[in-house]
């Protein structure tokens, strides 16, 4: 189990809560959540846990990182490190969300041709 916040990850736990609770920047958190609502499957919602999970394990190790911190040149060092954890986190959702389009487009193309082998 893990916390996001005061919320909890689990199956259910409800995802705009956890959207919300991450404390994300208000620009992805509308992104996150139109996401939802135009997608709402369980792949997403899964998509979008691990994102969440990984950005709250980002976040902490800065916060560890950053009170460890001797110089400002370290808390920056900290910061840009944080930085680039989100970005790469912000990729592989995208990868993930790409190969989730990817697999609903071959299902639904899969269907059509079984449609049409199958249509006298």
């Amino acid at each position: 189990m893990t916390w996001l916040r005061n919320a909890t990850v689990t199956k259910d736990t409800d995802i705009y809560q956890l959207i919300y609770e991450s404390n994300l920047d208000s620009k992805l958190e509308q992104i996150l959540i139109g996401l939802m609502k135009d997608n709402p499957s369980h792949k997403t919602e899964k998509v979008i846990q691990k994102f969440l999970l990984y950005i709250q394990h980002s976040t902490e190790n800065f916060w560890t990182t950053y009170y460890s911190a001797k110089t400002y040149q370290e808390k920056l060092d900290c910061y840009y490190q944080f930085s680039k954890n989100q970005c790469l986190a912000t990729e592989v959702l995208i990868r993930d969300l790409d190969s989730m389009s990817s697999e609903e487009e071959i299902k639904e193309n899969l269907n059509s041709i079984l449609k049409e082998g199958f249509t006298f």
